[in-house]
């Protein structure tokens, strides 16, 4: 685990112009700290039975899915009372 370089989980390409702009339909990327990849990385070799030496995929997916999370906002709750 921790192996984070290059590769792109599950074949997923990502779809940018000569800019650098978004020119698909996915929701924008966000870079997700270290230790919540490992947490999630964790939870799918825990879900997948704890096998060995897919620790790497594991990694990757877990990246590819938390960069795809919604961006949360500052001061955003949902607990407001009106």
């Amino acid at each position: 685990m921790g192996n984070e370089s290059s590769g792109d989980a599950g074949g997923h390409q990502e779809n940018t112009g000569a800019s650098g702009d978004r020119t698909g339909a996915e929701p924008p990327k966000h870079e997700p700290e270290d230790h919540h990849i490992r947490q999630r990385a964790y939870e799918i070799w825990i879900e997948e039975g704890q096998p060995d030496g897919r620790d790497v995929e594991h990694w990757l997916r877990a990246k590819w899915e938390l960069e795809r999370e919604p961006i949360p906002v500052a001061g955003a709750s949902s607990d407001r009372k009106g």
